[in-house]
């Protein structure tokens, strides 16, 4: 009993953590890219919010959101940090008792493990995380709360109704994608006294996807095969490549269920042996998904076999997959939460499908792929006993937090002191604008490079339209920077 309770005690400091420190990492982050210009929306109120709606795909309630959040950026960071502890929430409670209590920290070192690009896309840039992430996290939060209230009570049913809505007014790939999934866990949930309920969630996401049709002016999906096919080597990048280490830890139960199913086979364990290795070789290729730093600046990116976007890792990724889906339904016994993670796996498919067919598809739907991975391979662990190496674990967190507060505390000295000299320059009415870049990939275009960028940048910062901009690194990457111009 005292071993639960402190285990208990011990999942709800983890879950303090993850709010602080990841409210600390947003508080360090500014707004950049796209938030400038729903900044200045957000700033001229809330009739301004409402006719700059972005409805390009259906997002209604996101698009209003964005520019909230974007002028009020501290709001933005308290929402952030709550969806992510309440992320880890989930899948400690889903993992119940625990024979060691550092499992618990595995959410959380999953979320941090996620490559710079997706970081600094799905987690610190108000404009798309409101807009994908989190919308993904409530779709968490419906299927948790249907694997949690198992009656379904009125007040359960009220709030998977605003679920559904906040999820489908979000964006039209995610209502078609909820509406699906919905619709299979309809079929197969043999709760007959709440089907009713079910149908009527069903209904409402279907109106939704209605209404998102016709607010949509653009063609939703290609008409030819050759575009399809050009999509590929980025799906491949956009989901897979970018994060690599997520696959690694995602491969540890597929290789404890095949070494169980076919240890007596020695050439099935040569095969097992070249499907991990395919993995580590590829991280070797994708270092650059994980460098907080623009290496581009001192080397190109390469390719060659182990470049994860050539046309035929679409097939190792496909057994990839299935083979986890099979791991997953092996391991998972509770009937309930192995239907919820079905789903989970199915609903990033159509997402993935999504990305190929479809021109107004954006990258930011990947997280679905990204939470569902390290929600499910968490609750694995659990499941699979999983040798737990608590040192290497301790060692992580701790590693992990320096590595992010540090960074995170630079690119806000970046910020500050950019913004300190943009106003002198202003006050000394200067032509030429000096704008210091920053080297790091942690921001999401932190640095306006382009036409839109710049006028954004200037509304942002008030700088007169007839004043131009020039974008410098300064320092060693300065230095670099020249070289590589020679």
């Amino acid at each position: 009993m005292k071993e639960k309770l402190e285990n208990i005690n011990f999942k709800y400091k983890v879950t303090t953590f993850t709010f602080i420190l990841f409210l600390i990492i947003e508080a360090l982050s500014p707004i950049s890219g796209a938030d400038w210009k729903n900044y200045v929306i957000g700033k001229e109120g809330l009739v301004s919010s409402i006719n700059n709606i972005n409805i390009l795909d259906g997002r209604i309630i996101s698009g209003f959101l964005v520019n909230f959040f974007s002028y009020n950026k501290i709001l933005f960071d308290i929402c952030f940090a709550i969806m992510a502890s309440q992320f880890v929430k989930m899948c400690n409670d889903l993992m119940g008792s625990v024979k060691t209590r550092y499992l618990y920290l595995y959410p959380l070192i999953g979320l941090l493990l996620v490559s710079v690009f997706t970081f600094s896309y799905n987690y610190l840039s108000v404009t798309t995380t409101v807009t994908y992430t989190f919308p993904i996290i409530v779709y968490f939060l419906y299927f948790y709360t249907i694997i949690k209230d198992v009656e379904l009570s009125k007040t359960t049913f009220f709030k998977l109704l605003l679920f559904t809505l906040f999820i489908c007014f979000s964006s039209i790939y995610l209502a078609i994608m909820f509406f699906i999934t919905n619709f299979i866990y309809f079929i197969i949930n043999d709760k007959k006294d709440n089907r009713v309920k079910y149908f009527i969630l069903l209904a409402v996401s279907f109106f939704t996807i209605i209404i998102s049709l016709l607010s949509i002016n653009n063609s939703l999906f290609y008409s030819n095969l050759d575009s399809i096919k050009n999509n590929i080597p980025s799906m491949i990048e956009n989901v897979f490549s970018n994060n690599i280490v997520l696959l690694i830890l995602g491969a540890i139960p597929i290789n404890m269920y095949l070494y169980e199913k076919l240890k007596d086979n020695t050439y099935v364990r040569v095969v097992i042996t070249l499907f991990n290795l395919i993995l580590l070789f590829s991280l070797s290729y994708n270092f650059f998904n994980y460098s907080p730093v623009n290496l581009n600046l001192v080397i190109s990116k390469y390719g060659g076999i182990f470049a994860t976007e050539n046309w035929y890792y679409i097939i190792y990724f496909i057994i990839y997959i299935v083979l986890y889906i099979i791991s997953m339904n092996y391991y998972v016994k509770n009937r309930r939460v192995k239907n919820v993670f079905n789903m989970l796996m199915i609903s990033s498919i159509i997402m993935m499908i999504f990305s190929l067919i479809s021109p107004l598809f954006d990258v930011g739907n990947n997280i679905m792929f990204v939470l569902s991975l390290i929600f499910i391979t968490c609750i694995l662990a659990k499941e699979a006993n999983t040798k737990v190496f608590v040192k290497l674990v301790k060692a992580s967190i701790v590693l992990l937090t320096i590595y992010y507060l540090s960074l995170f505390a630079i690119v806000k000295y970046i910020d500050v002191t950019r913004t300190d000299y943009i106003k002198e320059q202003i006050e000394s009415k200067a032509q030429i604008i000096e704008v210091k870049a920053n080297p790091t990939y942690m921001i999401w275009r932190y640095n306006p490079v382009d036409y839109f960028q710049l006028k954004d940048f200037k509304e942002y910062y008030n700088i007169p339209s007839s004043s131009s901009i020039e974008v410098k690194y300064f320092g060693i990457f300065e230095k670099v920077e020249k070289r590589i111009k020679e």
